[in-house]
């Protein structure tokens, strides 16, 4: 039970990363060739399931959860090689989300067997699709209607453990109300997790949840490990690696021909397809659910724990041959790369700014008259719904926060700007910034010039102090009225 937890967690973070914009913008990638990397693996993996004597609906469930990918591990990879705002990062990132997203039906898929016993497979898949577009006409008003004003009016408050505490009584709610109607508790987090997303609080909370994903995430593996009976390791060895490379070969070949169908570049095909070989940590939970439900026979969940197992152990080592398959790609499967690029990559020249009160917004008004992309972010939770609905690029987060910044600097960003009334905050969040991205230029607001050579001191790029630049204007203004030329007063400016 606390190892279900930490699947609910990790629900509820995939239902954050999800907008009705974002699955717009990879559509293609999504709901194209995520489904049919999906359908085409999981039909291939039935067959063979089939062929060594496995029932009906063990085939389903091995076809169903060894098709997919692990997001945690992926991610996290790609994440540490600065590849996941990359063309081969959101690649990767749209299948896995496909591959997330059909966690919630294989879910139903699961629970149907173990109430329907062998009931015709077809009408629980029917039965799936059926509560899948159900729920999501739910979220949609739920969301609208309820949830969504209820989170504004708690996140103004200026304590943060108000948002927290309101976003796990909504995780709890949800996933209550699904178990009730007889659902998973991971359906009714990945509930509430669309529900957030479709707020301007989602990087916030994610901010929030995220240590508590990891923990928790922790307690669900040292369950599986729990579940693994060693001793069936030395008893099929062999059987084992061929197993597993076995589903390393047949998932990368099947990505590989499906990404080049739908005209990825080679190198990034291949590279896909090596990045996304491995089995993930929804087969373990499915596995286990087959195994408290004995839809499946334990010594047979026992090896295919074991099988998943050992392949999410070894993507490390195979994430260090994506550039070698990457060349081979590029070698064999020559095609022009910039034609198929996702959408979802941002402009080279997108500013983030930290702060959007006056002078915030005068700054954004500028790079709106230069058409220079923006992202901005404020503290002030009332702010933010009001200027939201003017269509400001903005969103809910505190600046103090190391962990909004690494979200949001994943993406192409070319400069910050800190434009925080607080001075105190402002040198705290250029110091914890410097420390992270040394490389980023950073452009600080001071409201006088006492602590110039402070905030260049801790990295500053330019420092534009209020009382200075006005001073100085006024200045220019004086000289010009007693007859000096524009000019001559500018340079004296």
């Amino acid at each position: 039970m606390l190892g279900e937890l930490g699947i609910v967690a990790l629900m509820f973070m995939i239902g954050l990363e999800l907008s009705f914009d974002r699955l717009k913008e990879l559509r293609r990638y999504i709901f194209g060739l995520g489904t049919a990397q999906i359908l085409l693996t999981a039909v291939l993996i039935f067959s063979v399931a089939l062929l060594f004597g496995n029932s009906l609906q063990s085939s389903v469930l091995l076809g169903a959860s060894l098709a997919l990918s692990s997001t945690a591990i992926v991610m996290k990879l790609l994440e540490e090689r600065k590849l996941s705002s990359r063309p081969i990062g959101i690649l990767c990132f749209s299948i896995l989300l496909m591959q997330d997203l059909a966690v919630v039906p294989i879910l139903v898929l699961t629970s149907s067997f173990n109430e329907g016993g062998e009931g015709n497979i077809f009408i629980a898949l029917s039965t799936s699709l059926i509560i899948g577009i159900c729920t999501v006409i739910l979220i949609f008003w739920l969301g609208k209607k309820v949830l969504t004003p209820l989170l504004r009016s708690v996140s103004f408050s200026t304590s943060p453990e108000w948002l927290a505490s309101f976003v796990v009584f909504i995780v709890i709610a949800c996933s209550t109300l699904t178990y009730i109607v007889g659902l998973s508790l991971a359906l009714g987090a990945f509930i509430a997790g669309l529900l957030i997303a479709e707020t301007e609080f989602r990087h916030e909370v994610e901010v929030i949840i995220n240590p508590l994903k990891g923990l928790l995430l922790g307690i669900f593996f040292l369950s599986i490990g729990m579940m693994v009976n060693l001793e069936e390791v030395f008893r099929h060895p062999m059987l084992l690696l061929l197993a597993v490379a076995g589903i390393y070969i047949l998932k990368s070949a099947t990505m590989l021909l499906l990404a080049l169908a739908f005209k990825v570049p080679g190198r990034q095909a291949a590279e896909s397809a090596v990045y996304l070989a491995q089995p993930g940590e929804f087969a373990l939970m499915i596995f286990g659910v087959a195994m408290s439900t004995q839809l499946m026979p334990t010594d047979d969940v026992q090896f295919f724990l074991l099988v998943t197992v050992i392949a999410m152990m070894f993507s490390p080592l195979l994430f260090k041959l994506a550039p070698l398959a990457g060349q081979c790609g590029h070698y064999f499967f020559n095609k022009p790369e910039a034609a198929h690029s996702p959408s979802l990559i941002m402009n080279e020249n997108t500013i983030i700014i930290a702060g959007f009160g006056r002078v915030g917004q005068l700054i954004a008004k500028v790079l709106e008259e230069q058409h220079i992309a923006y992202i901005a972010f404020d503290y002030n939770g009332e702010r933010v719904q009001k200027l939201k609905k003017q269509n400001f690029p903005i969103i809910y987060g505190d600046a103090r926060k190391k962990q909004l910044w690494q979200q949001l600097i994943g993406e192409h960003i070319s400069a910050a700007v800190i434009a925080i009334d607080d001075h105190y905050a402002s040198q705290h969040v250029l110091k914890s910034l410097r420390a992270q991205f040394p490389l980023l230029p950073v452009i600080v607001r001071s409201e006088d010039t006492h602590d110039l050579n402070i905030l260049y001191d801790e990295g500053a790029n330019h420092v534009v102090a209020e009382t200075l630049e006005s001073s100085l204007r006024i200045a220019q203004l004086v000289i010009e009225q007693l007859g000096t030329q524009p000019d001559e007063a500018q340079k004296s400016y």
